[in-house]
């Protein structure tokens, strides 16, 4: 235990030494290179055996989840039960499943009281990344009170502007034909369709050749003239892949598709 503790000021020392305050209780962690730490912790053990862990401020919320109580190293990502979530001041919430990675080390959980230290990647929709970092819970102790339920995390997203509009599709299609993986959503009048070849990795892409973008509105189409698609997280053992996307259409009633975003299982 004495080690624990010598690790916990030395790793928070590191990030700077007017940061660091010794509290009975702690959760911090450095997220996208800034540090989150928590006004309050508490600990939950699950009637299933589950432990949650949840930091909080009046703003943000960390949550770790674990499928034990015993000590030792917990993988974070896919669909594992072991997972983190964090909920910013703007309700965006980012989720190491399915898309993230990291892990969990419980160090000690004597006498109901809970330290180890973790690090993870989370996405917000699969799309924007939360990186975290020299990640540490000390002392969190069981409190009277409920950990609520994680947030809802959308499974399927197919969003836009479209000439200054928000586009927000109620009905999502995607489908991977063999050699290519085609999106389309749709909201009230209006389609937007996206199809590229499967085997396109991470990374940005011009729309031309075989990636191409297509708008609908009132039955009338207008395909793509310039534009880029751009590929953040392709997992192809789960068949999901999440992206942003952003075209014109030719004169003289040209149509400017922008923010586009895509989070979608085919």
């Amino acid at each position: 235990m004495r080690t624990f503790i010598l690790v916990f000021f030395v790793a928070f020392a590191f990030i700077s030494c007017e940061d660091v305050e010794k509290n009975d209780r702690a959760l911090q962690v450095v997220l996208n290179n800034e540090l989150y730490r928590s006004a309050d912790a508490r600990a939950q053990i699950n009637p299933d055996g589950t432990l949650a862990l949840q930091g909080f401020t009046d703003l943000e919320t960390l949550t770790i989840r674990l499928s034990n109580t015993i000590p030792g190293v917990y993988t974070l990502g896919g669909n594992s039960p072991n997972r983190i979530v964090f909920e910013d001041f703007e309700g965006s919430v980012y989720t190491t499943n399915i898309y993230g990675n990291g892990e969990v080390i419980l160090e000690d959980a004597t006498g109901g009281l809970f330290s180890g230290t973790f690090k993870f990647n989370a996405y917000r929709y699969g799309l924007d990344t939360l990186n975290g970092q020299i990640g540490v819970f000390y002392k969190v102790p069981i409190l009277a009170g409920t950990i609520d339920e994680d947030p809802e995390v959308p499974v399927s997203i197919f969003t836009a502007v479209i000439d200054g509009a928000n586009f927000n599709a109620t009905s999502i299609s995607s489908v991977d034909s063999g050699n290519f993986i085609l999106i389309t959503g749709t909201s009230g009048n209006t389609t937007i369709s996206l199809s590229f070849p499967n085997t396109l990795t991470n990374g940005n892409n011009p729309i031309e050749g075989n990636i191409n973008a297509l708008i609908t509105i009132d039955g009338v189409e207008q395909e793509a003239v310039t534009g880029n698609l751009s590929i953040v997280n392709h997992n192809t053992q789960l068949n999901s892949i999440s992206g942003a996307f952003s075209f014109d259409t030719a004169d003289p009633d040209a149509i400017s598709v922008t923010q586009g975003q895509f989070n979608v299982t085919y």
